[in-house]
C-alpha cells in the first residue's frame, strides 16, 4: 500500500507530461499569437547570423532576454525546418528544465520526494487560459520560472551552509553570474525576485530576538550576537544577490540599451490618485489575479464556464489560506518560514507596483509569484496536524484543478483562435506572396503558420503606413530589402475603418474571404507611396 502511494505522484506527473505532449502535437498553434511567433523568427535569424543569444538586427519588445527560448530553438533550426516540430521539442525540453529547477529549489526545504513531485504537476497543469497560453504552449514564461527557481535554490543552499569550501565557492560563482544575467535582462527579476528577497530577509532579521536586544541597547556585544545569527546571514546573501543584479541592470542601461533596441521602463510613473484612477487600477489588479486561476468574464453563472470561474475563487482562497496558516505555524526549518514570508512580501510588493504605477498589468505577471505558493502548499500539507483540514484543502484543490484543466484543454482542442488566419496564410504561401505588411497581431503569426515561407513587417494602420518596429527583424524596414510584389494584409474591420485610405484604392485586391483582404503592390516603395502624411 505504501509503495502504491509513493508511485501515484510519478504516475500523475507522467500523465500530465503525456497530456502536454499530445496537446503540442495536435493543437499547438491554436492559441499562438504574434508575440510567441516572434521568438521563432528571432531564433531563425540568430542561426542565419551564426549567433547564440542576441543580434543587433532585431527590434526587441519590452526587455532584452539573455537566457530564453532561442537557446533551444536556435540549434534546432540548424537540423530541422519544420516550425511545429521545433516548437514542440522546445516546449518539451523546457518542461524538463522547469521540473529540474523546481526540484533543485525544493531540495534544501526538505519536503518529501513524493509531495515535491506531486506539487510539480501544478506547474504543468493548464488550469487557466493564461497558464496554457504563456506557460504550457506559448512558453513565454517558463524560462523566467526556471531562472527564478535556480537562483532561489542557490540562495537557499548558501543560507543552509551544508556544503564544503569548494562547493560553496562554485555556488557563489554561479549565484553571482546568474544575478548579473537577471539584471542584464531588465527590471523584471529585480521586481519578482531580488527586491522581495531583500525585504523578506530584512523582515526576518527584524523579528529576531537578537535584533530586538540590539534595538534596546546598541552595544558591540549585542551587535556581535546579531551578526552571528542565521537570519543575518540570510539578509547578507540576499543583499549580495541584489547588488550583482543591480550591476547587471547597470550593464543593461549603460551598454545593452544603446546597442540593442527595446522598450525601457523610464516612462513608468506613479499614477494620479484622482478621477477614479486608483480604483480602476485596484480593479484591474484583482481581475488579472483571478484570471490567472481561470476566471472567465461575461459567461453564465450556472454554465460550465461559470462553475470554472467559481473554482478560480476557491483556488485563490485555498492558496491564500495555506500561506496565512503556515505563516502562523511553528516551523522546524527557518528556510521554510523564509519562503512563506517571501510569498507574502513578493505579492504585496508587486501588487503595490501594479496599482500605484502606470506599468502594464496582465494576468501572466502573477505567474512568478504563484510558483512559490506551491512550496508553501507542501509545507502546509506536511505540518498541518488536523487531518480534516488537510483533506479539505487537497479535495477542494483537486476538484478545482480538474475543472479548470478540463475546461481549458477542451477549449484548446475545440477553439482555434487562428482558424480565420489559416486560409489567407495558405493563399499567400501557395501564390508566392512572400513579403508584405500587416498590423502587428496579424504579422508574425502568419509567418509561423506558413512555416516561415511568408515574411510580414508591422505597420500602425493602413492609412499612414508607419512602421511599427516591435518584435520584428530590422531588415523588413530597410530600403531595398525586398524586390518585387509586396502585399498589404488587412482584417475586414480594418478595411471598413480605413476604406478611404489611398492604399486600399490603389492596391490590387487579390484575396478576400470576409475575414481578411489582401492587396498587392508592384513594390514596397509603391505601397509606402500611398501613405497619408500626418
Amino acid at each position: 500500500m505504501k509503495t502504491r502511494k509513493k508511485t501515484i505522484p510519478y504516475i500523475l506527473l507522467g500523465a500530465t507530461l503525456l497530456l502536454l505532449l499530445g496537446l503540442n502535437i495536435i493543437s499547438q498553434d491554436h492559441w499562438l499569437d504574434s508575440d510567441m511567433a516572434a521568438e521563432m523568427i528571432f531564433s531563425r535569424i540568430l542561426v542565419g547570423e551564426h549567433r547564440i543569444i542576441s543580434t543587433t538586427n532585431w527590434y526587441y519588445s519590452t526587455e532584452f532576454r539573455v537566457l530564453y527560448t532561442q537557446l533551444i530553438m536556435g540549434p534546432l533550426f540548424r537540423i530541422c525546418s519544420n516550425w511545429h516540430v521545433i516548437r514542440t521539442i522546445t516546449n518539451v525540453v523546457f518542461y524538463g528544465l522547469m521540473l529540474a529547477s523546481y526540484y533543485y529549489f525544493m531540495k534544501p526545504l526538505k519536503v518529501s520526494k513524493e509531495l515535491t513531485v506531486l506539487s510539480s504537476c501544478l506547474l504543468l497543469l493548464p488550469f487557466s487560459e493564461t497558464m496554457m497560453t504563456h506557460m504550457q504552449m506559448g512558453n513565454t514564461y517558463i524560462s523566467h520560472v526556471i531562472l527564478v527557481f535556480w537562483f532561489f535554490g542557490m540562495y537557499l543552499r548558501l543560507c543552509s551552509g551544508d556544503y564544503g569550501k569548494k562547493r560553496k565557492i562554485s555556488l557563489w560563482i554561479f549565484y553571482v553570474l546568474l544575478a548579473i544575467v537577471c539584471g542584464m535582462s531588465g527590471v523584471r527579476y529585480l521586481l519578482v525576485l531580488q527586491c522581495p528577497l531583500v525585504l523578506t530577509s530584512f523582515f526576518y532579521v527584524f523579528g529576531a530576538e537578537e535584533f530586538q536586544n540590539f534595538r534596546g541597547a546598541m552595544t558591540k556585544e549585542n551587535f556581535g550576537k546579531l551578526w552571528r545569527t542565521d537570519r543575518m546571514k540570510y539578509f547578507l546573501y540576499s543583499l549580495a544577490g541584489a547588488f550583482f543584479a543591480v550591476v547587471g541592470y547597470g550593464i543593461n542601461v549603460v551598454w545593452i540599451s544603446h546597442k540593442y533596441v527595446f522598450q525601457t521602463y523610464g516612462a513608468t510613473n506613479f499614477i494620479a490618485l484622482y478621477h477614479g484612477v486608483l480604483f480602476e487600477r485596484i480593479q484591474n489588479a484583482l481581475g488579472c489575479l483571478l484570471m490567472l486561476f481561470g476566471y472567465i468574464p461575461d459567461k453564465g453563472f450556472l454554465s460550465l464556464r461559470g462553475i470554472v470561474t467559481m473554482a478560480a475563487f476557491v483556488m485563490l482562497a485555498i492558496y491564500g489560506y495555506v500561506t496565512v496558516k503556515h505563516g502562523k505555524m511553528q516551523n522546524r526549518s527557518g528556510l521554510r518560514s523564509l519562503v512563506t514570508l517571501f510569498v507574502k512580501v513578493s505579492f504585496v510588493l508587486n501588487l503595490f507596483v501594479f496599482i500605484f504605477t502606470t506599468s502594464t498589468m496582465v494576468p501572466r505577471y502573477y505567474i512568478t509569484i504563484f510558483i512559490f505558493v506551491l512550496s508553501v502548499l507542501c509545507f502546509y500539507l506536511e505540518e498541518e496536524k488536523l487531518p480534516f483540514d488537510r483533506f479539505a484543502v487537497v479535495t477542494l484543490l483537486t476538484i478545482c484543478l480538474i475543472l479548470g484543466t478540463g475546461k481549458t484543454v477542451m477549449s484548446f482542442l475545440t477553439v482555434d483562435k487562428n482558424e480565420t488566419k489559416r486560409p489567407v496564410a495558405q493563399f499567400l504561401a501557395e501564390n508566392g506572396y512572400d513579403f508584405g505588411f500587416a498590423t502587428y497581431n496579424n504579422a508574425n503569426i502568419i509567418t509561423e503558420l506558413t512555416n516561415g515561407a511568408v515574411e510580414i513587417g508591422n505597420i500602425g494602420d493602413p492609412e499612414h503606413l508607419e512602421y511599427f518596429k516591435w518584435s520584428s527583424p530590422m531588415k523588413y524596414y530597410e530600403e531595398g530589402y525586398h524586390t518585387g510584389e509586396t502585399f498589404l494584409l488587412l482584417t475586414a474591420e480594418e478595411c471598413a475603418e480605413y476604406a478611404k485610405a489611398p492604399a486600399l484604392k490603389q492596391g490590387e485586391k487579390v484575396y478576400e474571404d470576409g475575414c481578411y483582404t489582401v492587396y498587392v503592390f508592384d513594390s514596397t516603395e509603391a505601397l509606402m507611396d500611398c501613405a497619408v502624411a500626418r
